[in-house]
């Protein structure tokens, strides 16, 4: 029997059965045969295919029933709605409800396009994840909802399905965005890696609740260290993370993290504690609270607040070099007012100091209150006025420290200031000059005071010329620059030293008029310093190919004030310092600091980095690093890597290095295998967590696409201590 097109019926089935969603439009049936019983109830069979607005079925028969809205088609019906695909057995539908069933089928659901507000992340559009399975029976719950019986889920590449969640009961609802399987299991290269009684995963990335993935790694302080959390998105505005950790030598400790975000204030409460460590035979824990709030125009405040149990918390709880070497815990809190040209600031702040036994470090001091206050209105006539002061109690500081003369103290510290910038095309020049202004309230009764002027000019020249470098036309820049200070002598032998410590020499540093950081010192100046600058930019893109800077400081008048006595330094000029940067070529970036000492003709720093990065995914660095300024001289050199070894394998690793200690301070070292729509990552790391111990981490990671991660997580690790790592999908 030859195909036909029904014409006659398309206005009567378009009014016939209502449309679903948003979707209207008439129904268009073509078929081998078409016939039906009055105006209720039509019969199509042979090559069927029925097209509405959103929607197509194709199939070997269809009955549609008018006064229920009712579709059945079968034997092999293939339905195409809103972009889903499936294939399958026996359909049945009521098409103004999209509820029904379909038999042994094969589906394929397409991505969705949301607008989604994330009260953490701002107003973002998003996707859904596509996802694609079979299941014996697919239950239609309404538009975008659907219930699987005996069913398995994958976001994989149709022909690579390398994971597959299964379940006999799955829910995929894209009116939330959630997907659910319940007594589910995920399976991977058909191997059953997980079971869980619930499992929900997000289909659009969403934050949803519901247990994650657990993480599973082993150390040798710590045994076999499972961690199984839970996150509960109590509002759009507020979610907690409970997530014990069991550990085979340790316990079983509690990690719990609860966040929040209102209307100009959010926070962050975070609380470990394992009740009884079966090694130390102890409770411990770590608490933390930070808190941000708005309270009004000019007004902020924030809180930081935490304490550990002991000093070796985070050496045998914590999985990172980052985390492992905190030696300073904050509790501060603080409240500012700002307006255009002003500020002021009410400061409490203290801290916890967690000693390593073998290298003790002097105990800071805390500040009960600091108050400051920076005041810099604009001005139209080409002069500016600035004003710092702050004033601050120092208590419970180490006594014994070099130049401290007791435990406590209150500073008063102002410093009011003048300056005419004027900046030209040719360049520029700076003169400044104030009044610096100190003064102390000791514990012991003693009362002192410092009163300086301090004044300084500076001054740069531009000047250009066109350059032909390599066959490359390029611009040359010389960038001279002065800079004058004078501060005359004052003795500070007798003044304690709560906060302060001496920079280390830089170019930074160079053109600073104090040399100390904090109130508690200001030195004595007589001095010029003298830098020159060139860089080379191509003339085509702009693009700065290198950059050369040289500089050094001579004293008129040797400086006399230290930290610790009035002594000289004996010296007539500073070390020479010098820096070079380039990017030579597209994927290569270079730079080098030179510090030399030319009283002893000797280096007192040395730097020297490599950067090769042609392509994401593929990096090498090198670094090597001198410094004979600081209390521990530093000698090492530090190469990174993450490579593809094949075009799935990628290998990463670091070598830290110390050469005068003769020790690997980290060293890590693995693989990453990207299977499309998974990520399998293998990592071995050890760091140093102390100046005699030495700790172990194993992390591996199976990743799969839109679903989760199994495995301990080494993701921050690798970006921590690989610059430039690049997350493989």
């Amino acid at each position: 029997m030859p195909r036909f097109h029904l014409l006659p019926l398309v206005l009567a089935l378009a009014s016939a059965y209502a449309p679903a969603a948003d979707d209207t439009g008439p129904t268009v049936i073509t078929a081998d045969h078409i016939d039906g019983i009055d105006d209720t109830e039509t019969h199509a069979e042979g090559k069927v295919v029925i097209e509405r607005p959103g929607q197509t079925i194709n199939a070997d028969w269809v009955k549609l029933f008018r006064p229920t809205s009712e579709v059945h088609a079968g034997d092999h019906t293939h339905l195409e709605q809103n972009g889903d695909v499936m294939d399958g057995g026996e359909l049945n539908m009521r098409e103004d409800t999209r509820v029904g069933t379909l038999e042994t089928v094969r589906y394929s659901m397409a991505p969705r396009m949301r607008r989604t507000v994330d009260p953490y992340s701002g107003t973002v559009a998003g996707m859904t994840h596509g996802g694609h399975g079979d299941a014996v029976r697919l239950i239609f719950e309404g538009p975008d909802k659907y219930r699987l019986q005996q069913a398995r889920f994958t976001s994989c590449a149709v022909g690579d399905d390398d994971w597959y969640v299964r379940a006999p009961d799955m829910e995929l609802d894209y009116t939330r965005d959630l997907g659910v399987a319940h007594q589910g299991v995920i399976e991977f290269k058909g191997v059953p890696i997980l079971y869980a009684p619930y499992l929900d995963f997000s289909l659009d990335g969403a934050r949803k609740s519901g247990f994650l993935a657990p993480t599973i790694s082993y150390a040798g302080t710590r045994g076999l260290d499972l961690t199984v959390p839970f996150y509960w998105n109590i509002a759009p505005n507020m979610d907690a993370t409970l997530a014990p950790r069991l550990m085979t030598k340790r316990g079983l400790l509690m990690n719990d993290e609860f966040r929040y975000l209102g209307q100009g204030y959010s926070g962050q409460v975070e609380a470990d504690v394992i009740s009884h460590d079966q090694i130390a035979g102890e409770q411990r824990h770590w608490y933390a609270l930070q808190h941000k709030q708005d309270f009004g125009p000019g007004w902020h405040g924030e809180l930081n607040m935490q304490q550990a149990s002991d000093d070796r918390y985070f050496v045998d709880f914590g999985d990172r070099v980052a985390i492992a070497s905190t030696q300073f815990l904050p509790r501060d809190g603080w409240l500012s007012y700002t307006q255009p040209g002003f500020n002021t600031k009410v400061d409490f702040s203290s801290f916890q100091t967690l000693q390593d036994p073998t290298a003790p470090v002097p105990l800071p001091y805390s500040r009960e209150p600091q108050v400051t206050l920076n005041y810099n209105p604009l001005s139209t006539t080409g002069y500016r006025f600035d004003l710092t002061a702050d004033a601050v109690t120092f208590r419970n500081g180490t006594p014994q420290q070099a130049g401290n003369c007791c435990r406590e103290g209150t500073r008063y510290h102002a410093y009011p200031s003048l300056s005419w910038p004027i900046e030209r095309a040719w360049g520029f020049f700076n003169p400044k000059i104030g009044f610096d202004m100190t003064s102390y309230n000791l514990s012991d009764g003693r009362h002192l005071s410092r009163d300086t002027m301090r004044s300084s000019i500076d001054s740069g020249l531009y000047f250009d010329r066109n350059v032909n470098l390599f066959g490359h036309d390029m611009v040359q820049s010389l960038e001279p620059r002065l800079y004058y200070v004078r501060i005359p002598y004052k003795d500070q032998s007798a003044f304690p030293v709560f906060d302060s410590g001496e920079a280390d020499f830089s170019f930074a540093q160079m053109f600073s008029d104090n040399r100390f950081i904090g109130g508690d010192r200001l030195n004595d100046a007589n001095q010029i310093t003298a830098a020159t600058t060139t860089r080379f930019f191509e003339t085509e893109s702009g693009i700065e190919r290198g950059r050369f800077t040289i500089g050094q400081r001579f004293y008129i008048t040797r400086p006399q004030v230290t930290l610790a006595s009035t002594t000289t330094t004996g010296q007539s000029a500073s070390d020479i310092l010098a820096a070079l940067g380039a990017q030579p070529a597209k994927d290569i970036w270079l730079d080098a600091g030179w510090d030399y000492d030319n009283h002893t003709k000797k280096s007192n720093a040395e730097s020297l980095g490599v950067s090769y990065q042609p392509a994401p995914g593929k990096l090498f660095n090198f670094r090597y690093r001198l410094d004979n300024q600081s209390s521990n001289n530093i000698k090492q050199f530090d190469i990174s890597t993450e490579w593809p070894l094949t075009s799935r394998w990628h290998g990463v690793a670091r070598y830290n290095w110390s050469i005068i200690d003769h020790r690997v301070l980290e060293a890590l070292a693995g693989v990453e295998y990207n299977g499309g729509c998974w990520v399998l990552r293998i990592v071995g790391q050890r760091y140093v967590t102390s100046t005699t111990t030495s700790s172990s981490a194993p992390f591996i990671q199976l990743e799969l696409n839109d679903l989760g991660r199994l495995g301990t997580n080494p993701l921050q690790m690798l970006k921590d201590s690989i610059p430039g790592y690049t997350k493989l999908n």
